[in-house]
């Protein structure tokens, strides 16, 4: 077999047969395979494309078929189906069973589809996919279904004695991944080959991942199997007459066909076609059949919260085959290479001999994308439903359709079950202690406030776009919402524009996300755009219904700080009534660090760690509005807490977000290079350019007042600080306190130090790593100042 295909599969199916003949008491395996042409009359919608508009194919290329492979060992019975179709929709599977004969059990049919896209549409009810699928013909569903089950029929009536193998083998030239240059594939070609007593194949089945797409511009109108016609019709040609060549697409979310002969046309989907089915032939000869024991798995299990539950099922069919140490996984939809890659490492740790994923299997809920694309604006993670852990879900929910058990020590993929978190009240908030892995982290703070959570997404995600604020009144949304008219589209839709926020941020922390979503009982978007609210507010194409963070922050450093060293006071002005927390988080692996904020905002405006080191941000609208790609400013601050020890590490970081464009950042605490405790403060400012500025003879403001890029308000405050503490030789925590609260007695607005809006006033003394908090009381004064000690005892 070579390269080509592992030798040790012939071996593996003559050891299933020893044992198999050891056990006894068990019928030898029959096997039966059939096709039947399913080409759709022309004028009939195709299926793949929405550029088609819904017009109806003008001709036919070649013919779209259905095949099917009937497997029993005398326990056991399952029929195998795969169809030249773009998907398997919940009508044609519907129709489809009703149809089947009664000889094998309804949960024992598996079909698929090769996803071409010059297959008949038509059979689709679903809104979210007929703009692809084009007008419903109820026609076109049955006569369908009716031709799957003659073949599911004609595969039965021909069964007898059979043998069955499977192997394995690599390509590298036939796929490419089509979102990343250079990026992962699938270079495994999955065979399995079933003989007859005679040992001529009744069936050869080929498994690879890749996108039937070859058919471009005028062709696009034209019916067609694709690259899987033409491997069809070269393997059945390499094969004794009689072979049914069957094609099961793997983990193609994204990849696409590569073309080795560099050819046009027609031309590179035969060549494709072609190219596959000489290497699935080149495996199937070096396969040696025997018997085996054949074992199916199904689940319908509850599906991960989603803000499109109006188009997509809660539950869906998941189901696994196993022949002897084979297994395969069906994929009800188009899973990334990547997820692809993380089933088969599984079930090999589980000590299959070999895993090939089926997708676009029984039903088609379409895209499952890996965490790490979530924030990218590629089709399949925009198409992706479910949550940026939907392939942890599949990996748990497959492990417990096998049948073989977990290795020693192994991992568990699910979630695990989580402790509430301690909550206190403390001077007017709630302090909360968050502790253990990301997920855990989050869910204990979901859990803790979901209330609190939830009510800003009715308020400010929800509310404004029923009353038609927050949509752009221009673009693709605005277009949208001109004719649907429906909030539940227009969440969905904002829920898909605001990932690209998710980019550079890591995945623990999007893990925490996922927990905090989960512990608030909330769909993933639906947290992620209450999390995005202070960049929508900043934004004048979202509507100013509300806005953010307009603060004062400043610090004092070296000799002007006394005692202490680095001084650090911030006032947090923010919109609207707003529960205070203070949130103390103790995770797994990293920096513990302090929080002072919302129960919803998991991002950082205002905090420190057990480092010393501080950091706090603002908006500042005269340097402009924030990108929208590029984690918000409160998670790159998030981030920096857990991870960064010094000054040095956070502003290298931060001259690296160039998208941050409308924010300041104050960073205060110690020099990574000093072998003492020594301190230091910078400003960045994030406008046309990232800008540095440090502090002037000990004393930094958070902005300058002479600046033209500056807010009025804040050019008002920041004179009133410089005005208060510039000229003093000292400056210490009690005249921090005291600049702070500056304004009460005149009552201003946001041109005040404190003001209506004031949601905590914090004095930061990183040395000691205290943070001293205070809150406005009932009438709006400030409370009582609360101390919180990051480490036991002082340096």
């Amino acid at each position: 077999m070579g390269r080509e295909a592992k030798i040790g599969a012939g071996a593996r199916c003559l050891a299933a047969l020893a044992l198999f003949v050891a056990c006894g008491g068990a019928q030898a395996l029959e096997a039966g395979a059939a096709k039947a042409e399913i080409t759709p009359p022309l004028g009939a919608p195709l299926n793949g494309y929405g550029d088609r508009l819904g017009r109806g194919c003008v001709a036919v290329h070649d013919p779209v078929w259905v095949r099917c492979l009937y497997l029993s060992d005398g326990e056991t019975r399952l029929f195998l189906v795969n169809a030249d179709l773009c998907i398997i929709n919940p009508e044609l599977r519907e129709r489809v069973l009703e149809l089947a004969p009664r000889e094998v059990p309804k949960d024992h049919i598996i079909l698929t589809a090769t996803h071409t896209h010059s297959a008949q549409g038509g059979m689709v009810k679903s809104p979210l996919f007929r703009s692809i699928s084009g007008r419903f013909v109820p026609e076109l569903v049955e006569k369908t279904a009716a031709r799957f089950a003659e073949t599911m029929r004609a595969a039965l009536e021909r069964r007898r004695q059979a043998a069955i193998g499977y192997g394995t083998g690599e390509q590298t030239t036939l796929s490419t991944n089509r979102r990343v240059p250079d990026g992962p594939i699938d270079p495994q070609i999955g065979v399995i080959r079933v003989d007859d007593a005679e040992g001529v194949p009744i069936a050869i089945v080929g498994n690879f991942a890749a996108h039937p797409t070859t058919v471009g511009g005028a062709d696009q109108m034209s019916v067609s199997a694709d690259y899987p016609g033409y491997y069809y019709e070269e393997l059945e040609k390499l094969c004794p007459a009689g072979t049914v060549a069957l094609f099961l697409n793997g983990a193609e979310g994204n990849q696409r066909t590569a073309n080795p002969e560099d050819k046009a046309g027609w031309g590179r989907t035969e060549s494709i076609g072609r190219l596959l089915a000489v290497r699935v032939k080149s495996i199937a000869n070096g396969i040696k059949c025997g018997d085996a024991r054949l074992h199916v798995a199904q689940a319908a299990p509850e599906l991960p919260r989603t803000m499109a539950s109006f188009l997509v099922p809660s539950t869906v069919l998941l189901q696994t085959l196993e022949i002897n140490d084979l297994l395969l996984t069906f994929m009800p939809g188009e899973a990334c290479v990547e997820i692809g890659h993380g089933l088969r490492e599984r079930a090999l740790k589980r000590g299959y001999g070999a895993q090939f994923t089926v997708g676009l299997s029984n039903d088609f809920l379409a895209y499952f994308a890996p965490a790490e694309y979530y924030g990218y604006m590629y089709y399949e993670a925009g198409m992706n439903f479910y949550g940026p852990w939907i392939s942890r879900w599949f990996y748990e929910q497959f492990a417990q359709l096998m049948t073989r058990p977990r290795p020693a020590g192994d991992a568990e993929d699910a979630w695990p079950a989580t402790p509430g978190a301690t909550v206190e009240q403390v001077g007017g908030a709630k302090r909360v202690v968050l502790t253990g892995s990301p997920y855990e982290v989050g869910f204990q703070r979901g859990a803790a406030f979901r209330d609190a959570i939830v009510e800003p997404y009715e308020n400010q995600i929800v509310a404004p776009l029923e009353a038609g604020v927050l949509l752009p009144q221009e673009g693709m949304w605005a277009t949208l919402s001109s004719y649907l008219h429906t909030t539940d589209y227009s969440l969905v839709y904002l829920g898909m524009g605001s990932r690209p926020l998710l980019q550079g941020i890591s995945n623990g922390l999007i893990e925490e996300l996922q927990g905090m979503a989960d512990g608030a009982e909330m769909p993933f978007d639906a947290l992620w755009l209450v999390q995005c609210t202070p960049t929508f507010g900043a934004r004048s194409d979202n509507g100013a219904f509300f806005r953010t963070a307009f603060c004062t922050m400043f610090a004092s450093v070296g000799d002007r700080a006394g005692a202490d060293d680095l001084l650090v006071g911030r006032n947090l002005d923010w919109a609207g009534d707003q529960q205070p927390v203070i949130v103390d988080v103790r995770p797994a692996t990293g920096r513990r660090f302090v929080q002072v904020g919302f129960p919803w905002n998991a991002g950082v405006f205002s905090g420190m760690n057990d480092a010393g080191l501080v950091l706090c941000a603002e908006r500042m609208a005269a340097l402009g509005e924030p990108e929208t790609e590029g984690a918000p400013v409160e998670f790159v601050l998030r981030e920096l807490l857990q991870r960064a020890d010094s000054v040095e590490q956070a502003l290298a970081r931060l001259r690296e977000q160039t998208h941050l464009r409308g924010c300041h950042v104050l960073v205060a605490g110690p020099e990574s290079d000093a072998s003492e405790w020594a301190s230091q403060v910078q400003v960045v400012e994030f406008g046309a350019s990232v800008a540095v500025r440090g502090p002037q003879q000990g004393f930094a403001l958070g902005a300058d007042p002479e600046s033209d890029l500056v807010d009025e308000a804040a050019r008002t405050r920041y004179a009133r600080v410089s005005e208060l503490l510039g000229g003093e030789h000292i400056i210490a925590t009690a005249k921090i306190k005291k600049a702070l609260q500056d304004g009460l007695a005149r009552g201003g607005g946001a041109a005040s130090v404190w003001n209506a809006e004031t949601k905590h006033s914090i004095v930061f003394r990183p040395t000691a790593r205290v943070i001293e908090v205070a809150f406005p009381d009932e009438s709006g004064m400030p409370g009582d100042y609360v101390e919180i000690v990051l480490r036991e005892e002082a340096p």
